[in-house]
């Protein structure tokens, strides 16, 4: 069975890091397969380096998947995923926006950054 999912309405914060680029996704649609390790997931993100728009089509595990499912969930607009695909592992991290600031506005105090 095959069917298609789109499930990041409550995923705005999502900035994904692959091949070596910085991205801000908009949203992921995943072609889900019963009974198949890996999933073909499309990015719809723009580059931070220049705000072009770009599709990435992405082979991804059902851990990756289940990641994104829960953090769609998590309904927690001020909540960051920082998701990290290289070599067909991938790496996340959930950080609070508002902590985020107070380490630059602390740390960095004449630089900023973009989300």
């Amino acid at each position: 069975m095959e069917r298609s999912e789109v499930k990041s309405d409550n995923a705005r914060n999502v900035i994904l890091s692959y091949n070596e680029k910085i991205y801000y996704v908009n949203s992921v649609n995943v072609a889900v397969k019963e009974g198949v390790d890996k999933l073909n997931a499309i990015f719809h993100a723009k580059r931070a380096t220049d705000n072009e728009s770009e599709e990435l089509n992405i082979e991804i595990n059902q851990g990756t998947y289940n990641i994104l499912m829960e953090y769609a969930k998590l309904d927690k607009l001020d909540l960051i995923m920082v998701l990290q695909i290289e070599g067909g592992n991938a790496k996340y991290c959930l950080m609070n926006e508002d902590w985020l600031k107070n380490q630059f506005n602390t740390k960095c105090s004449n630089k900023s950054y973009i989300v």
